[in-house]
């Protein structure tokens, strides 16, 4: 049910989203050096000060020497997040779901919890959030699109 918090045993609230939330992932960081390498969308699912879950076409390894950055906009303010991958699962037919843990000073887990209670309030409230990058549509015909317009990319490149 959308506005619930995860049954795991957590730190902090995770909050799963009514409709999943767009953001941009960049790989920033890989053993400790840093990358320049292009961004690609994901479909957040659920959020909190401890991390997110998020879905893609990609195929990312669960590795703490790899850090992700994710831009997005949640409660009509831009948010960049850091977080590596502790899990990973395969979601459909060539798809995954992973889980990520976040790898920031306290003050911006805060400032994700502040928001997160917000959102949380907003779903109590029966008011839907609109005040972010929502993605309203199917998940799976997103991440097919997705997938197809990064091969056809490719295809173009060579």
């Amino acid at each position: 049910m959308p506005g619930r918090s995860e049954g795991h045993q957590r730190e902090f609230f995770r909050l799963r989203l009514e409709y999943a939330l767009c953001a941009d992932m960049t790989i920033v960081l890989v053993k400790g050096k840093t990358m320049e390498i292009g961004s690609t969308q994901v479909l957040i699912d659920d959020i909190g000060a401890g991390g997110l879950r998020f879905l893609s076409h990609l195929k990312m390894p669960a590795n703490d020497q790899l850090v992700l950055q994710f831009a997005t906009e949640l409660c009509g303010q831009a948010l960049k997040m850091y977080g590596h991958v502790v899990r990973t699962i395969p979601w459909e037919t060539d798809y995954y779901e992973y889980a990520v843990r976040f790898t920031m000073e306290e003050e911006q887990h805060l400032e994700i919890n502040r928001m997160v209670n917000r959102l949380a309030i907003r779903y109590r409230q029966k008011r839907i959030a609109t005040e972010g990058r929502f993605y309203k549509g199917d998940r799976l015909t997103f991440l097919k699109e997705l997938a197809q317009a990064s091969l056809s990319m490719r295809a173009s490149e060579a």
